[in-house]
């Protein structure tokens, strides 16, 4: 299976979108977009997490609302294989990805990832500083409480009554993990660099993916098709699949030097500070 794994709001949905598009007709993209309610209508680069809760039901005995995070990283590779399977059965489309936000690690030595059932895993990562205002506004959390967040070894993710949990921890030990990932094939991109070029990275992502036939004239409208501000107007008039009960909007700005206008200084040096060497590796400071 094909994954985009990364920290929250680092460019995972655009990575997803893109890869739709340049599967899907223009017709079949926008029609799927507007028409999101029933997951059949989604493009399958859209359609697939791995913390679905139905993943975990099929095979754990007792209902998944009453079990702790440890138990679900153990239900995890089962889980992972009925994902699998289903894959298999719904879709032949490539690229097709799932979603994943969790780390690269290990819960009571289990590891969450395995390099039989993760084929390549593209990760994009992002500046903290700009994650930190679109994951605030994502949460409704104050831009210190999100900062405090992304500073937290215990960080979870996970929507009540909807999916199971995703670990988190801290964002600097969130891309540490991939970056230093050796067994799975892994391909990190900055969400920086897609701004700046974004047929040049998504063709690279594409070719890491091993997509037949490709061609940079098809990459180009794919990412013409997903433009944010395109982006922007369909969910205005539609909505989104992704967007949370607390999160006025999905497609927020999409900036990547929007934090020095946002965000407070203090919420700033913070970030550095507990993220300096992991932004200093990745150009950031």
């Amino acid at each position: 299976m094909q994954f985009v794994a990364s920290y929250p709001k680092s460019g995972n949905t655009w990575v997803r979108l893109v890869a739709a598009a340049y599967t899907l007709s223009d017709e079949e993209l926008m029609e799927s977009l507007k028409f999101h309610s029933a997951s059949a209508d989604l493009p399958a680069s859209l359609q697939y997490t791995d913390v679905e809760r139905y993943q975990y039901q099929t095979i754990c005995p007792f209902p998944v609302d009453d079990i702790d995070f440890p138990t679900e990283v153990r239900l995890r590779p089962a889980a992972m294989l009925v994902l699998k399977r289903e894959k298999s059965l719904t879709t032949s489309q490539r690229p097709a990805l799932i979603k994943s936000h969790h780390i690269n690690g290990e819960v009571n030595n289990i590891n969450l990832w395995n390099a039989g059932w993760a084929e390549h895993v593209v990760n994009p990562v992002r500046d903290p500083r700009e994650i930190c205002c679109s994951f605030a506004a994502h949460r409704e959390m104050s831009y210190m409480e999100t900062a405090e967040l992304m500073a937290d070894p215990k960080a979870r993710m996970g929507e009540e009554g909807e999916r199971v949990h995703s670990l988190l921890t801290t964002w600097s030990t969130h891309v540490r993990s991939w970056l230093e990932e050796e067994t799975i094939s892994v391909h990190t991109v900055r969400y920086e660099d897609l701004q700046d070029d974004p047929v040049g990275e998504f063709y690279d992502i594409f070719e890491f993916l091993e997509v037949e036939e490709l061609t940079m004239e098809r990459v180009a409208d794919a990412v013409e098709r997903t433009h944010f501000d395109r982006m922007r107007e369909v969910e205005a008039e539609h909505g989104f699949h992704e967007t949370t009960a607390d999160q006025e909007q999905f497609f927020r700005s999409g900036k990547t030097n929007g934090w020095k206008d946002e965000l407070p200084t203090d919420v700033a040096r913070k970030i550095e500070e507990d993220h300096g060497r992991v932004m200093e590796r990745l150009d950031y400071l």
